[in-house]
């Protein structure tokens, strides 16, 4: 008996299931159906897409066949003689802007010659200054005389003063010194 009940148990459970069961396959079933006519729609949707595109394309093919290339223009007799006038006024401007750039390029040139001038110029001056320089001193060479600086003469006239002044207030020292002096001479003189 026991056994009995738990087999009639079991298949009370196994039927619960089992509609369970059946209302997930129904549910399922029935999203499948909206899902197939979501796609329906969708497909329908597509090909009228498709049909506007094609209509919308053949339209500006022949809206873009219909668009002139040329465009005739008539002019008023003010208008083109503006226009002679400008293209005259463009012309002497045009020649304008040429000589110009001419007389820019011809500016440029004068001013690279005249600068390779004067650097030759330039550089021959302080050659014949140099040379003319050279010549005064191989002149005064040849004279036996030399140049001196200034200081120096200026230092050796002051101590000839004070040998002098010394000499004159120190006469019987001064014998010794310029008896000296007269030794000196005469040793360069020798040698």
């Amino acid at each position: 008996m026991e056994l009995l009940e738990n087999v009639v148990k079991s298949n009370m459970e196994n039927t619960e299931q089992n509609i369970k069961l059946q209302f997930a396959i129904e549910n399922h079933t029935t999203l499948l159906n909206n899902l197939k006519i979501s796609l329906e729609n969708g497909q329908s949707n597509n090909n009228e897409t498709v049909v506007f595109f094609k209509l919308v394309q053949a339209k500006i093919t022949e809206l873009i066949a219909k668009i002139p290339t040329q465009t005739e223009m008539v002019l008023s007799k003010e208008t083109k003689d503006y226009l002679d006038g400008f293209g005259k006024n463009i012309r002497w401007k045009k020649k304008f802007i040429w000589s110009g750039i001419g007389v820019f390029v011809f500016a440029f040139l004068i001013l690279i010659i005249s600068t390779n001038f004067s650097i030759n110029w330039y550089k021959e001056s302080i050659r014949a200054k140099s040379e003319l320089r050279q010549d005064i001193l191989n002149e005064i060479a040849n004279e036996g005389k030399k140049i001196y600086d200034k200081n120096e003469i200026t230092i050796l006239r002051e101590n000839t003063q004070v040998m002098q002044l010394w000499i004159k207030n120190n006469p019987k020292k001064a014998e010794d010194f310029l008896r000296f002096k007269d030794g000196f001479k005469a040793s360069r003189e020798n040698n």
